[in-house]
């Protein structure tokens, strides 16, 4: 058989639905050796994954996904094997789970104006992003009528995303402060991590690169590329391993898992074999 990883995955830490602890055991069932927790913009539970670790005999990665911006388009830049008990990154994810409570605030409050009942149930976390925003108008039985209406049919919560909390739709809203790209790939190099590109291909509005934003991208101190995502077609896969080879970085390769829509360990529905990210997981292991 062979050994297979993530190296991007999400929990109940940000807007992933699953416990850390969960995490790791539904990785450990499904054959994987290499698994991180990046969640979004916080490193809460590192802990509690890490000790799911070692009690499933799983080897397990700290990290982060940075929100950050660059030439005005959103990046999401993971940071793999971190200090996450240095006090830089502790400050960083202080200050940015305090903006997302903010902003999230408003958004619901926008949802609620625009006629959605809210599930509040699903909003009883610490940090809560636009997937459970989404889910809390998709659980609401009072929605039903209406999501059949406007979608066809119950939306996916990443359907409802796109509809409503993207950049102009009709309750998003900006952020108000962001860190750019290079800080963000500066500040995981102080805390000792391995800053890699995640999903440069994504094709929402926030991301959505021309050409020659990519190449400015890849002039930025970026150790790594995901070239393997399930945002990437096979097509788009095989130009990733061109540029990764061309500007020198380290491939990596995650689900981007979140819940059950998304496959653990895969992309493309494949397998995520160490052997694709092997000169990474080399450094990772030094």
């Amino acid at each position: 058989m062979f050994k297979c990883l993530d190296l991007h995955t999400h929990t109940n830490a940000s807007d992933g639905n699953l416990t850390p602890t969960q995490l790791v055991k539904k990785a450990k069932q499904l054959g994987l050796s290499y698994l991180a927790k990046t969640d979004h913009d916080t490193i809460g539970l590192t802990v509690e994954f890490l000790n799911a670790g070692k009690k499933y005999k799983l080897h397990t990665i700290p990290g982060i996904e940075i929100s950050a911006q660059f030439q005005n388009k959103s990046v999401h830049i993971v940071g793999l094997n971190i200090n996450y008990q240095n006090k830089k990154i502790i400050q960083y994810t202080k200050t940015y789970t305090h903006i997302r409570q903010i902003r999230s605030t408003k958004i619901i409050s926008k949802l609620k104006k625009l006629g959605w009942h809210i599930d509040a149930k699903q909003l009883q976390r610490q940090l809560i992003g636009r997937p459970h925003m989404a889910l809390a108008v998709i659980k609401h039985p009072q929605n039903k009528m209406r999501l059949k209406k406007e979608f066809g049919a119950i939306p996916r919560f990443g359907e409802f995303i796109n509809a409503y909390i993207t950049p102009g739709k009709s309750a998003y809203v900006p952020k108000s402060k962001h860190i750019s790209a290079p800080d963000a790939i500066n500040l995981i190099h102080q805390v000792n991590g391995l800053a890699i590109l995640a999903h440069p291909l994504t094709k929402s509005n926030e991301f959505n690169y021309s050409q020659q934003h990519l190449k400015n991208l890849l002039k930025l101190k970026f150790d790594g590329l995901e070239v393997y995502s399930s945002e990437h077609t096979l097509i788009e896969i095989k130009k990733l391993l061109l540029l990764a080879k061309k500007h020198k970085l380290l491939i990596s390769g995650g689900s981007d898992y979140h819940d059950p829509d998304n496959d653990l360990g895969k992309y493309n529905h494949r397998p995520l074999t160490t052997s694709l990210c092997q000169n990474l997981i080399n450094v990772l292991n030094k």
